[in-house]
C-alpha cells in the first residue's frame, strides 16, 4: 500500500498497526525512515513516482492533490503503479459546498487559498505547502477516468453543525441537482452531503 503524500505519517502508522505493508512518500525529510514496516521515499508528486507498474494494491492520498501544480500527472502516475482492480482512496477540500461558493462570491477566492492570494507577484513562488490548484470535482473525476480509474464511491468527511445554517442557500442548488439524471456527477454535486460537507472522499478502482 502507498500513502502519498504521507505528511507526518499518522495514516501510515495506523495502517502499519493494522498489519499493512506500507510505502510512504512526501517532499519532507524521511520522518518515517526508522519505523518498522515502512519504506519511505522523498518524492515530488508533481513528477514520476519511483515505483514499478502495477506495484500497489491500494493507494491512499489524503488532502494532497490541491498542493500540486500537476494534478493530472499525479493521478496518471497513481493509475500506473496500481495493479488492475487496485483501489485509490483520495480526499481533497470540497470547493463545491455552499460555504466555499459563498466565500468565492464575497472574496474571489476559495477557502484554504488565502496564502497564495497574498503572495507578492514580484517575488519567486518558492515551495510553500500552499493550496495551489483548485480541486474541481468534475475535473478530478474526468482525470481519474482518463487514467483508467473508475470512481465507485463519492462521499464526504463530515458536516460541521454550523454548515446547516447555510441550508436556505443550498436549497436551490439541491433542486437544480435533482433535475440531473440519476447516476451522473451533476446529480451528486447537488446532494446535501456535497453541498454541506467539508472535504470530498473518492474511491476509484483501476480497470
Amino acid at each position: 500500500m502507498l500513502d502519498a503524500p504521507c505528511g507526518e505519517g499518522l495514516v501510515t502508522r495506523a495502517l502499519v498497526e493494522r498489519g499493512h505493508t506500507v510505502w510512504a512518500c512526501d517532499l519532507d525529510p524521511a520522518v518515517l525512515a526508522t519505523r518498522d514496516g515502512v519504506s519511505f521515499d522523498v518524492v515530488d508528486l508533481n513528477g514520476p513516482l519511483p515505483y514499478a507498474d502495477n506495484f500497489f494494491d491500494q493507494i491512499v492520498s489524503l488532502e494532497g492533490i490541491e498542493h500540486l501544480a500537476r494534478i493530472a500527472g499525479c493521478l496518471s502516475e497513481f493509475a500506473r503503479v496500481l495493479r488492475p482492480g487496485g483501489r485509490l482512496v483520495l480526499s481533497t477540500p470540497n470547493i463545491n459546498d455552499v460555504h466555499a461558493r459563498w466565500k468565492y462570491f464575497l472574496t474571489g477566492r476559495f477557502p484554504g487559498f488565502k496564502p497564495i492570494t497574498r503572495r507578492p507577484l514580484d517575488r519567486p513562488a518558492g515551495r510553500g505547502h500552499w493550496h495551489v490548484t483548485i480541486p474541481y470535482l468534475p475535473t478530478v473525476a474526468y482525470l481519474l477516468s482518463r487514467s483508467g480509474l473508475d470512481v465507485d464511491i463519492l462521499t464526504i468527511t463530515m458536516i460541521k453543525t454550523k454548515r446547516w445554517l447555510l441550508l436556505p442557500l443550498a436549497l436551490p442548488m439541491w433542486v437544480s441537482g435533482r433535475r440531473a439524471p440519476p447516476g451522473t456527477l451533476a446529480r451528486a454535486l447537488g446532494s446535501w452531503r456535497l453541498l454541506l460537507g467539508r472535504s470530498v472522499i473518492l474511491r476509484a478502482v483501476k480497470r
